[in-house]
């Protein structure tokens, strides 16, 4: 593990090499930047790498999930939010999934590099036990059309790809790179951001009437500065790497205004997912996952210790494990 921090002198040598190591890096992060706009130095990658606990009495609450998804404001398991029909769909013979660094597998294998191999939806490793590998799908029937730096602004290019290959099942993550900005005033509007999901959805509606789709709710990025904020090379990395900043800025800072800022995140994911969740539900054969990704409660060793944002090897799996008890169930 790449953790800053005392001891003696063989350790800060180790800590030093490791910082020196990202740092270099980081020097490529130019080209994950975001596929949109370009109009400021945004994150390397589609958001993502949340994590457990609180940190202390100045962490702000978390904006999510709303009291609609969470009733009462209770910490439920969220169920389905389309739940099964009578009708059981039949098992897929391809699939597609749409999205950003996440289902990339971003960080996982080596440095700000792509590892679709470990992705939770395509991926082919053992240890992640993806989408594919739990359907038993052929490699030559998968198709990863995500994106590292991809917003929602992109999905309705990768729906045209998902048409074109003529796939049974879609995974749909994609959203965090929209919160993931350079400042809070740069975050995708919840108007935007819907239509544009709407416009994507639409394609595949129009393009695969029969496809079942499985939408998943975006991370609560809070936890990701949780996890890192007090761990020296995170807050390295993500000064150097200009990473998502809107969150991550002056991490240590209590000041009000700080946490104003992080909690305008927040608050901005949960209204995302609010969207995501109502357009979803618009199609019989969208299912959104209720907020089980939003809400799961992953743990220091799911992350990412090259960037502490991204999900690693363990991260990847917890998201295919928790995705497919919210997902479809096939005959």
């Amino acid at each position: 593990m790449l953790g800053g921090g005392g001891g003696g002198v063989g350790r800060k040598r180790r800590v030093g090499a490791a910082t020196a190591t990202v740092v270099a890096a980081l020097l490529t992060l130019s080209s994950c930047m975001d596929s949109g706009d370009g109009d400021e130095a945004g994150p390397a990658a589609a958001g993502d790498r949340l994590i457990a606990g609180p940190s202390g009495g100045q962490t702000p609450k978390p904006g999510n999930p709303t009291s609609a998804e969470q009733p009462n404001g209770k910490v439920l398991s969220p169920a389905p939010e389309n739940p099964p029909t009578a009708t059981v769909p039949p098992r897929p013979h391809s699939m597609a999934a749409l999205g950003d660094s996440i289902t990339r597998g971003f960080d996982t294998c080596s440095p700000l590099q792509d590892c679709p191999e470990k992705s939770w939806a395509t991926g082919t490793s053992a240890d992640v036990n993806s989408h594919a590998k739990r359907l038993g799908l052929p490699a030559d029937a998968v198709f990863n059309n995500a994106k590292t730096g991809a917003r929602m602004t992109d999905l309705a290019a990768q729906a045209r790809q998902a048409v074109g290959q003529r796939v049974d099942y879609v995974t749909i993550l994609i959203g965090a790179n929209d919160a993931c900005r350079h400042t809070v005033d740069e975050m995708t509007s919840p108007g935007t951001y819907e239509s544009q999901f709407r416009d994507a959805l639409g394609i595949l509606r129009t393009g695969l009437p029969n496809t079942r789709v499985l939408v998943v709710s975006i991370p609560d990025l809070g936890r990701m500065w949780e996890t890192g904020h007090d761990e020296f090379l995170a807050r390295a990395v993500w000064s150097v790497g200009n990473v998502c900043q809107s969150m991550l800025d002056d991490p240590q800072s209590t000041k009000p205004d700080a946490l104003d800022r992080r909690q305008r995140v927040r608050d901005r994911v949960t209204a995302y997912n609010a969207k995501l969740r109502e357009v979803c539900s618009t199609w019989a054969n969208c299912r959104y996952d209720g907020g089980v990704v939003n809400t799961q409660r992953f743990g220091k060793n799911d992350v990412s210790h090259w960037d502490w944002f991204h999900p690693s090897a363990s991260g990847q799996r917890t998201l295919a494990e928790v995705t497919s008890r919210q997902g479809y169930t096939w005959g």
